[in-house]
């Protein structure tokens, strides 16, 4: 029996491991500044990422309750905060009203910023900084300097886009897609400072996804193969992925609007545009469709970046309240690595109004259903989870169970909108802001209440 006793090794002599021996490299005491401004921390980064995006959250959804205010009461003076808004703003709010000028700023600004400002950095960033090294063994992010770079530059995005609307003529009015030549036209400096805050908050999302790409590759801890990344890490991996491809394009688009508002070039400016009933003095020989194939390039991709991250978290959330795993871990990363790929070919479904040919827009009807398959599996990945599970029912798990017939309807939704013979009669139609606010609002935002 004897000969099965391990025996532990005597203590050392010397110090005990955490006493100060008097020639150790401790860390030196952080001010203020440096923990909470400019830290490299990725909890920290994490957190300042969603105490930002609530904060602007909150902001758009005070400008949809403008908007609703003067959709129900035309005309009429906004309660309480008219004459707020008049001192703020001025004459696009006069006598406490909401002018046409001010509805259209509040549109754009509205969903610019619920989209670009709320939804994906807190999805995106402040999830994934915070979750992500923690769920694969790594001591921080790549590249942790990096990490504080994209965050100021989203701060100052969202710094530049707030500005715009104390400056004369207000924010930007051409919606948060911003065609042009309606973009370039309109006589406000709004649109210049959107533009320049879309570039701002561009370059915040590439540094950020390098950043993702990088720690998933090569951060893992020993044994940690792909094949074992919990399902929130994939997705961020995918939504990273399409952020470094997508993005890239809007951004140039940018700079060339940016040039077609203050130096007066025509990059999407066509020959023969008439304003007010006069011809624009511009040289023309641009192509305002060019824009819209930038724009939704980025725009289609950009859904799946809303969506993906959330799909990762309530399928966390579901795991942990059911007491399980997850059902079907190889299909739901498969599916999202193919939704991830095929989301840069569907983008011209937004486009059939444009007179595209047939050829072409049969080839967007087809992809934009397949698409929808390997959604409805992860979404029956999720529901299956729940079956034979001890499952408690607390705040996360409420938010998670409501995400999945929300996102359900919103893509049920999605499909007449796919084909071009029924989205010729409900584009430009509150079917399709329904149809997005079903996967975004009750859809993404209850994922991201859960997650928080």
């Amino acid at each position: 029996m004897q000969a099965n006793v391990i025996e532990f090794p005597p203590f050392r002599d010397g110090p005990a491991p955490h006493e100060p021996t008097g020639h150790g490299h401790a860390h030196p005491e952080l001010n203020f500044w440096q923990q909470y401004i400019f830290s490299t921390d990725h909890k920290v980064i994490g957190i300042q990422y969603g105490l930002m995006a609530l904060s602007f959250m909150l902001f758009g959804f005070f400008l949809m309750l403008l908007m609703r205010w003067q959709i129900a009461h035309p005309g009429l003076p906004v309660p309480v905060l008219g004459p707020v808004l008049e001192k703020i703003l001025g004459q696009p709010a006069a006598h406490g009203a909401i002018s046409p000028e001010l509805y259209n700023s509040f549109g754009a600004m509205h969903g610019t910023i619920m989209v670009f400002l709320g939804v994906v950095p807190l999805a995106f960033a402040a999830f994934g900084n915070y979750v992500t090294p923690l769920m694969i063994g790594a001591p921080d992010m790549a590249f942790p300097k990096l990490n504080m770079a994209s965050f100021h530059a989203f701060f100052l995005g969202g710094v530049v886009m707030l500005v715009s609307f104390f400056i004369p003529g207000g924010a930007a009015q051409a919606g948060w897609t911003s065609y042009s030549p309606l973009a370039t036209t309109i006589p406000t400096h709004g649109q210049a400072f959107w533009l320049v805050g879309m570039v701002l908050l561009i370059t915040s999302s590439l540094l950020g996804a390098v950043n993702f790409i990088a720690t998933i590759i090569q951060l893992r801890a020993p044994g940690m193969t792909w094949m074992r990344l919990p399902f929130f890490v994939w997705a961020q991996f995918v939504t990273a992925f399409i952020l470094l491809l997508a993005f890239p394009p809007l951004e140039a688009a940018g700079v060339l609007q940016l040039m077609d508002n203050l130096a007066g070039t025509s990059f999407f400016l066509p020959t023969g545009l008439a304003v007010g009933g006069q011809v624009a003095n511009v040289s023309g020989g641009g192509s305002p469709l060019l824009w819209q194939h930038l724009f939704w390039f980025l725009g289609h991709p950009e859904v799946y970046v809303l969506i993906l991250p959330a799909m990762g978290i309530v399928s966390e959330v579901i795991a942990n309240n059911t007491r399980k795993p997850i059902w079907g871990y190889k299909s739901l990363v498969y599916s999202a690595l193919f939704v991830g790929f095929l989301s840069f070919i569907v983008w011209a479904h937004h486009m059939y109004m444009t007179g595209m040919g047939q050829k072409i827009a049969t080839f967007f009807q087809a992809t934009t259903m397949i698409i929808s398959i390997p959604s409805v599996i992860i979404l029956t990945c999720l529901f299956l989870s729940l079956w034979g599970g001890s499952i408690r029912i607390n705040t996360p798990m409420l938010f998670a169970l409501g995400f999945l017939p929300m996102f359900g309807i919103g893509g049920l939704t999605g499909l007449p909108l796919g084909l071009a013979a029924t989205d010729m009669y409900l584009h430009d139609t509150y079917y399709i802001i329904a149809h997005f606010h079903y996967v975004v609002a009750p859809g993404t935002i209850f994922a991201l209440f859960a997650g928080v």
